[in-house]
């Protein structure tokens, strides 16, 4: 069963795919798989933020989304490596 992801990680999948030169809203949908209707809503606030411009019906990353970009991942990978921790001491205190 798959998680629903939540509001950080769906804005790290649609800056990484913009930063990958996938930037258009249909080329969105598809490889951040969302819907136009919470896709728009995220564009809106990314835009409205200044992670994102829009430029000839694509969106480009700015220097503050990529920025961000980055915290985000390394929040993600803190947060894989406090679940391998917690793995391990689950492991081996029960």
């Amino acid at each position: 069963m798959r998680v629903k992801r939540d509001q950080f990680e769906i804005v790290a999948d649609i800056l990484e795919n913009i930063k990958e030169g996938n930037n258009s809203k249909s080329s969105l949908m598809k490889n951040a798989n969302l819907s136009f209707t919470i896709l728009r809503k995220y564009l809106d606030y990314l835009i409205e933020k200044g992670y994102i411009e829009e430029k000839d019906s694509s969106y480009v990353i700015t220097e503050k989304g990529i920025a961000v970009l980055e915290r985000l991942k390394k929040m993600r990978q803190l947060e894989f490596q406090l679940a391998e921790l917690i793995n391990e001491l689950s492991e081996e205190l029960l």
